[in-house]
């Protein structure tokens, strides 16, 4: 298995925590500024914020289109 792979592995928990982490962390900040706030609409705009940076990085690092799936790591 390539080391990159099994770095995923070792990772991947933990890169998922942090992009909920992320998401999360910014509701909340919207909350502070909007005490009304809704939730449903709030998530949509973090999101697609989030969409567009993870397309950006995309492009620049997959040329457009990341399709890499790691072999199944070990339990």
């Amino acid at each position: 298995m390539r080391a990159e792979f099994k770095e995923d592995c070792k990772y991947a928990d933990e890169i998922r925590e942090d992009t909920r982490d992320v998401f999360y962390k910014w509701l909340k900040r919207y909350g502070w500024d909007i005490p009304e706030l809704d939730e449903d609409v709030a998530a949509k705009l973090i999101l697609t914020e989030m969409r567009k940076e993870l397309d950006a990085l995309q492009a620049k690092h997959c040329d457009g289109y990341c399709d890499t799936e790691p072999p199944s790591c070990p339990n």
